[in-house]
């Protein structure tokens, strides 16, 4: 049986991007994922510099981050990320959840490059409980409702966005609120995201979870 909540190698999640799609069933939650939003409209400048954003870095839902357009280039060229959020999944195939739970990612995606060039892929991106430890996160396998997952342009200029949805699984009894970027494809500690991941989070999340002052 596969885990539902690990760090898997990169080389490992790229082998199950390419699985063809399976057959669904009925099973799912009953929440419905409308609770965030499912993309976000980014602007880039024209001579506008976006510095790659540091390893450790937190950031809150909506917020952009500069990463690797390509996990496996990690020193190459970048783009911009923007996690608008994440919410309990809907209608995924129970054979999929095997007792968690699922969750959709919701993520733009935006080229920074200068001219025509690849679409900048999602790999390194995870659902995560902890906001260290990533959860088997994956493209849906099956066509669902409250979570897209179109084919990204063949190529895309500067300044050009694709919005997309990740599926993460949770083990049972976990709640994943964050997500995370946990790429590390280099031996550069600059660019080890696997050590200190760039977190996305809900900041009335941290509020709601921090300890009230003392009276008086």
């Amino acid at each position: 049986m596969r885990p539902r909540l690990l760090v898997v190698s990169l080389a490992c999640v790229a082998g199950v991007l390419g699985v063809a799609a399976c057959s669904s069933d009925s099973g799912g939650t009953a929440e419905s994922a409308t609770s965030v939003p499912r993309s976000a409209a980014v602007t880039v400048a024209p001579g506008q510099q976006h510095p790659r954003t540091a390893p450790g870095t937190t950031l809150d839902f909506g917020a952009s981050a500069s990463l690797p357009a390509d996990a496996y280039r990690a020193g190459g060229s970048t783009a911009l990320y923007t996690v608008t959020g994440i919410t309990q999944g809907k209608d995924v195939p129970s054979a999929q959840t095997r007792g968690g739970t699922a969750y959709f990612v919701y993520v733009t995606v935006t080229s920074l490059a200068q001219g025509p060039a690849p679409a900048p892929k999602v790999l390194g991106l995870a659902g995560s409980a902890d906001g260290r430890t990533a959860a088997l996160t994956l493209p849906p396998s099956t066509s669902l409702k409250d979570c897209a997952n179109p084919k990204p342009p063949e190529t895309m200029r500067r300044g050009e966005s694709y919005a997309t949805c990740l599926v993460a699984y949770a083990d049972e009894g976990q709640k994943l609120t964050q997500v995370i970027y946990w790429a590390d494809t280099t031996g550069d500690d600059s660019l080890d995201y696997k050590q200190a991941p760039v977190v996305w989070r809900n900041p009335a999340d941290v509020a709601s979870s921090s300890p009230a002052p003392p009276a008086g």
